[in-house]
């Protein structure tokens, strides 16, 4: 998984959430229906922990709860996140096919979110990345895992998306998105995180390209059940842009 393309990218990665989304409040709602299944001693993982913002959000709420992700910069960002809360989070910079050198102990719960699965840059990748995941479960453990419905947002092809004007510390930020679709669906697509800053009346901009790899539901199916899941919970509607699938 490249993820170096997020270090440099991680210091101004909060502007592209509101305050509410950055609290965590929106993952944990999201995600009600697996926390209580879990149970309030679960022990959770999230392995796409990016800056921080849902494994401080359940250690907050009482959960023994760890973070992993690929990129230092992010890693970095998710120290002085937890720092900040006053909560103790072990973070681990690791890619998912290396996560059972990196954590001993097994979880009740597995997150990966924010269409990170998107990253991996083949199907064997993929698949690798999911027994890593799989390894650091117990047995009965659930891994949650959220995506882009890469053939819905192929078909409708929107060139831009712009989110909300967000202010912080004097300084505002206007997020957009600019989505690249090359021909074949297999090939990987760019999308260009535009950042534009507004501090006094003084414009300047920063620009970063994520690179995601699209796949299909149905291979991402088949790879959870080479990885070794079995029940698999499939929440896909071809008619929206995302989707999530729960699998043991």
């Amino acid at each position: 998984m490249p993820a170096s393309q997020y270090d440099e990218f991680a210091e101004n990665y909060h502007w592209l959430y509101s305050d509410y989304v950055l609290s965590g409040k929106r993952y944990v709602q999201e995600h009600d229906d697996v926390l209580k299944h879990a149970g309030p001693m679960a022990r959770i993982l999230d392995c796409s922990c990016g800056i921080g913002t849902l494994p401080i959000a359940l250690a907050k709420l009482g959960y023994e709860v760890c973070g992993s992700d690929g990129s230092p910069g992010m890693i970095e960002q998710a120290e002085i996140a937890a720092s900040s809360a006053n909560v103790d989070v072990p973070l681990k910079c690791c890619n998912w096919e290396d996560l059972p050198a990196h954590f001993i102990s097994s979880f009740d719960l597995v997150f990966c979110l924010g269409n990170s699965i998107g990253h991996v840059r083949s199907g064997e990748e993929m698949l690798r990345s999911l027994q890593g995941m799989r390894t650091v479960l117990r047995k009965g453990g659930k891994l949650v895992i959220q995506s882009l419905n890469w053939e819905q947002l192929r078909k409708e092809r929107t060139r831009f998306t712009h989110f909300a004007w967000r202010m912080r510390s004097g300084q505002r930020c206007l997020p957009i998105y600019i989505w690249n679709f090359p021909d074949k669906f297999e090939d990987a697509h760019t999308i260009e995180v535009l950042l534009i800053f507004d501090s006094d009346g003084k414009i300047s901009t920063r620009s970063y390209p994520i690179v995601h790899y699209p796949f299909h539901i149905e291979d991402l199916m088949e790879r959870l059940r080479t990885a070794g899941f079995t029940d698999i919970q499939n929440e896909y509607d071809e008619s929206r842009v995302g989707y999530r699938v729960i699998a043991s």
